[in-house]
Parts: structure tokens; sequence; C-alpha cells
């Protein structure tokens, strides 16, 4: 897994109109986790893969869009020790997020996120409908603006 800081050229994305997962390994060795939950939201839903080891990862830019799109379902894929992940569920607890502890690695070898911190935008039913890197609100309000307030993609030109 290579951090933002030492990206050379451009980031792979999550490819447009692929369903995420409904079950997904988030750590090598273990059974998948349920994820179906993701297809079905009433306004769509943001997945945010984070490392606490990570120095480009900063919790506030996801925190911000929170505040800022509330509507959306989100999920927290996060690698951390015990110690960082309590204080994560800590950190998000005035917010609606799911947080799930994982590898990013495994979570690289079964989806195509292969940097972070990463953001995918899903419609109402899974559907990706943007992706990108991000490090600040500003980044992921644009990544989230694939996404219309009834959650369904937005038309580019629309």
């Amino acid at each position: 897994m290579e951090y933002r800081k030492f990206m050379r050229g451009s980031v792979p994305a999550y490819p447009k109109g692929t369903a995420f997962p409904e079950r997904l390994a988030l750590m090598s060795g273990e059974e998948e986790t349920d994820l179906s939950w993701l297809r079905d939201t009433t306004s769509g839903s943001v997945v945010f893969v984070m490392s606490a080891g990570c120095e480009a990862c900063d919790l506030d830019a996801a925190v911000g869009l929170m505040e800022e799109r509330p509507e959306l379902t989100y999920l927290l894929l996060a690698e951390a020790n015990d110690a960082d992940f309590e204080l994560l569920i800590e950190e998000l607890a005035p917010f609606s997020v799911r947080i799930e502890r994982c590898e990013i690695s495994a979570v690289a070898d079964r989806t195509p996120i292969k940097v972070i911190p990463f953001m995918i935008v899903l419609d109402r039913e899974g559907v990706a409908v943007g992706s990108g890197l991000f490090n600040t609100t500003l980044d992921a309000s644009a990544h989230a603006r694939t996404l219309g307030a009834n959650g369904k993609a937005i038309e580019a030109g629309a």
C-alpha cells in the first residue's frame, strides 16, 4: 500500500458503475464482514479507507464531509492498533458512521483501492459514482458532489 506522499502520476479510481462488495475480508485470514447494508441506503453512502499510521490521512477531512452531508451513510475502514481504534470510536461517536477495523493490504488485495486516504462515493444501491484521494474536506466534498440528494449519480454536465 502506498501513501499519498509517495504517489507519482495518476491515482487509480474505483471504477464507476462497479458495485461495492457485499462481503469483504477486512483482515488477513479472517472471515468476511457483511457490507450488504451499503446497497440499501436512502441517500447513498461514502466509504473512507484510512490508516492511523498514514501522515496524509486526516480524520478532520472525513468529519467535515459528515457535517456537510449528514444525509449520507458512512463507513470508515480504519487500519489502527487497539489504542488508536478506541480513539477513533470516541472521536466519531457524535456522528452516524460505522467503523470497521481493517488491514489496508487485505482491502487492497480484494478491491481496486491501492492508495490511501481514499474514499468511494456509492449511490443508494451501493454502486460507485465517484472516488479518489482526499485529505481535506474540500477534496471529500468534491468527490461527494457526484451524488445527488436523491441518492443517484449526478450526470456530468447536468
